[in-house]
């Protein structure tokens, strides 16, 4: 972590830095810009399940426009405190907070080359202790990003190949207006986010729409 951030903060900042990464992909660190950002917005006040929606609103707004540079906290000043909806908005759960997304990844497993690991990961969130609303939602993020996280990894040589040759495909003629290096970095964030989109559920948007409708 940044020696920018404060020891008050190292947690907040954590959960950023780790959203921000599953994002992107890259570096597992923030800028000294990506710090010094998000030690002006904590010290606003701004909460993180705040900063994670905006995180997301422009991780969405990039791929619409085929951005070539690194997703920072710069990117998400723009959509600070913009409604960020999911399909879970104002729903409310009979039993555990989460049961609705866990009922949504449990359908969605039966059709999933990963059915294994989103049984598991909808077993998890559903044992998850809701005592606490921060507690339980921080928790279920850490699952998802884990999640997330194995399903880049796990993909076949072959198969993380075809992402990024398609995410080089689709990013066209602006490849040949960067380097090397700034066009794969470009393409790998564009294959993760192919890649999410195919559990568009695992947002923190989701997470916080059930969670902050049970407080």
């Amino acid at each position: 972590m940044s020696d920018l951030i404060p020891p008050t903060y190292q947690q907040a900042a954590e959960e950023v830095r780790q959203h921000l990464v599953t994002l992107r992909g890259g570096a597992p660190f923030l800028s000294p810009a990506d710090a010094l950002q998000l030690l002006s917005w904590l010290d606003e006040g701004v909460s993180v399940p705040v900063i994670l929606r905006a995180l997301e609103r422009a991780a969405e707004a990039r791929r619409k426009r085929r951005a070539m540079t690194r997703l920072s906290l710069c990117h998400a000043k723009r959509h600070l405190h913009r409604p960020t909806k999911s399909i879970f908005q104002g729903q409310s759960a009979t039993g555990h907070p989460l049961g609705p997304l866990v009922e949504e990844i449990i359908g969605q497993a039966g059709h999933d080359s990963r059915e294994d690991q989103l049984t598991k990961l909808a077993r998890a969130l559903g044992e998850l202790p809701t005592e606490d609303p921060q507690s339980l939602a921080r928790s279920a993020l850490t699952l998802i990003r884990n999640f997330l996280a194995s399903a880049w990894d796990e993909l076949t040589n072959e198969q993380r190949r075809e992402y990024l040759a398609a995410a080089q495909a689709e990013l066209g003629d602006y490849a040949g207006l960067v380097d090397e290096p700034t066009l794969l970095a470009a393409a790998e964030e564009l294959a993760r986010d192919k890649l999410r989109q195919s559990y568009k559920l695992l947002t923190a948007a989701a997470l916080w729409d059930l969670v902050e409708y049970q407080q």
